[in-house]
């Protein structure tokens, strides 16, 4: 029987497929008969849905991206306290839930951009995007932070916001390196309890603190 897309095979169900491989192998790792296997799909019917490997993904990167910000968004409206409290909360949460979910959108993004001197500038551009969206949102925190006092004034938000971007990603480097969570768990410790809350800090006593 000739492979081809079964009906059942819906483009988030490729995206998906796509997202673990690109996830676990990289981008150049990728090969697109792995992509074929893994989605079940024959190669015409791949390109008539995409148009190849690269728009594919970055398509990929683009749908994992909104589903993770909407998903940070719902959450982050559930919890109470000062903003910096809850934005520490969630990075928490976040690491909590590492083990029993891998494909992170960082860590996504994190291999991809690794891998950015080889792309070519399309998909370079689709990437540094995706950072963009994601410094920005941070740069908005770091404003409302500001002003209820929970972080520092002496940077703007732009440069606080940058900070955290390339700390984590420096964090998300050694935590493959290591094979551990710790340089994670340290990344929040250092942020939120030494580089962002200003000289004169809050009373914090209240702020989430890692579980045992």
């Amino acid at each position: 029987m000739t492979r081809g897309r079964p009906p059942t095979h819906s483009r988030e169900f490729l995206l998906e497929k796509g997202h673990a491989l690109f996830q676990r192998y990289g981008y150049h790792g990728t090969s697109l008969s792995m992509i074929l296997d893994a989605c079940d799909v024959s190669r015409g019917s791949f390109y008539n849905y995409f148009g190849g490997k690269e728009p594919f993904a970055i398509e990929v990167v683009e749908h994992y991206q909104a589903l993770e910000m909407d998903r940070w968004a719902h959450e982050f409206a559930q919890l109470k306290g000062l903003h910096a409290h809850k934005i520490k909360s969630m990075m928490l949460k976040l690491l909590e839930e590492f083990d029993q979910e891998h494909e992170r959108l960082g860590c996504l993004l994190a291999n991809l951009a690794g891998e950015m001197s080889l792309a070519s500038p399309e998909f370079r551009a689709a990437i540094q995007r995706s950072i963009a969206r994601i410094t920005a949102m941070i740069e908005q925190d770091m404003a409302v932070c500001q002003q209820e006092g929970s972080v520092r004034c002496d940077l703007s938000p732009t440069q606080l916001a940058t900070m955290v971007w390339d700390y984590w990603q420096g964090a998300l480097l050694r935590m493959r390196t290591e094979d551990s969570l710790e340089p994670l768990y340290h990344a929040v410790e250092m942020l939120w309890e030494h580089l962002l809350p200003p000289s004169t800090s809050l009373n914090l006593e209240e702020a989430p603190k890692r579980t045992a």
